[in-house]
C-alpha cells in the first residue's frame, strides 16, 4: 500500500470510528478533508458518508427537516454502490440510514422536534478485505 493510500485509510478510520461513536459533526469534518483531495469514484461515496453524518447530526439535535433533505442525498448516492464497497458493510448502512428517515419523516408529520438517543442510529461496520 502506498504511502498515500495509508495516509487515507488512516483519515478513513478515524471517520468511520467518529461516526460510531454518534460524534457526527466531526465525523462530517474528517470524511470532508479526504473528499477534498478525492478525485475518482471514492469521492461521490465520501459525499454520501459526509451527508449521512450530517443527517445524523440534524435528527440527533431535532432538526427533521434538515435530517430528511440530507438523508435522501446521501441514499441517493450511496444505493450507487455495491452492498460492501470501500471496506463497509453499506448495506447494513443503508438500512439503519432508512430506518433513520422514516423516523424523521414520522416526527415531521407528527410536529414533534426531539433529541433522537444515540443508540437509533446506524453503526458503519468494517468488512474483512481478504
Amino acid at each position: 500500500m502506498s504511502e498515500d493510500a495509508e495516509i487515507f485509510q488512516q483519515h478513513f478510520l478515524h471517520g468511520v470510528e467518529l461516526f460510531n461513536a454518534k460524534e457526527f459533526f466531526d465525523c462530517h469534518d474528517a470524511f470532508e478533508e479526504l473528499w477534498m483531495e478525492e478525485r475518482g469514484e471514492m469521492k461521490l461515496f465520501l459525499q454520501g458518508l459526509i451527508q449521512a453524518a450530517v443527517a445524523c447530526h440534524h435528527l440527533s439535535n431535532g432538526n427533521t427537516t434538515g435530517a430528511i433533505s440530507q438523508y435522501n442525498k446521501s441514499l441517493d448516492k450511496l444505493r450507487k454502490y455495491d452492498d460492501h464497497y470501500g471496506g463497509i458493510d453499506l448495506k447494513s448502512l443503508r438500512t439503519g440510514l432508512e430506518h433513520c428517515l422514516v423516523g424523521a419523516e414520522t416526527m415531521l408529520a407528527n410536529g414533534a422536534t426531539y433529541e433522537v438517543d444515540p443508540k437509533y442510529f446506524p453503526a458503519m461496520n468494517l468488512i474483512s478485505q481478504e
